[in-house]
């Protein structure tokens, strides 16, 4: 019988699948607010967008700049719909692989971590019409990506070599209760 991952595990990618539905939700049902939302801010830091004044060249700055934060709303839609299932796998993985409930808990703690990944996404939105496009991403990059995605890259490649060795080693087999 396969065992399902702790109940803290399941509860984070709960939580994160649900804040990726409530992010298909607000960009189903109010996209023009959000747009508003985005191009009010970005119309208060003239300097970081580059406007000039003039309405009709303003205009297509700021429409660039909202479509810019729905899109980035809808990635982290997806993002967070895709990372929360495959935590859950992974987590599902990692508990029956028969490893020490030390080991268990630490690899299930850093596959987690990965849940955090598309928050970066969620923090462009935000951060777009206060820094522009090129400095939010970094701003993201800097808090999210690098560390949070970047750690989530090497503990999946480290879990697939110990399963590869398990495996090899003949230790590979789910756990049976």
């Amino acid at each position: 019988m396969v065992r399902l991952p702790p109940a803290w595990v399941v509860f984070f990618c709960l939580l994160l699948f649900g804040f990726g539905e409530l992010a298909g939700a607000l960009l189903g049902g109010y996209p023009q607010p959000i747009k508003k939302a985005i191009g009010g801010a970005a119309r208060e830091r003239l300097q970081v967008h580059g406007l000039t004044g003039v309405g009709d060249i303003d205009r297509t700055v700021l429409e660039n700049v909202e479509t810019e934060a729905l899109a980035r709303v809808h990635t982290f839609h997806l993002h967070a719909h895709g990372l929360a299932l495959v935590v859950f796998v992974l987590g599902l993985i990692v508990t029956n692989m028969a490893l020490s409930p030390k080991a268990e808990r630490m690899l299930l703690g850093l596959i987690c971590l990965g849940l955090l990944y598309p928050f970066g996404w969620l923090t462009m939105v935000f951060a777009l019409p206060f820094y522009g496009r090129s400095e939010a991403f970094r701003l993201v990059e800097r808090f999210f990506f690098i560390p949070f995605g970047g750690a989530f890259l090497f503990i999946v490649w480290g879990l697939i070599l110990l399963y590869l060795f398990r495996w090899i080693g003949g230790k590979g087999k789910i756990r049976r209760e």
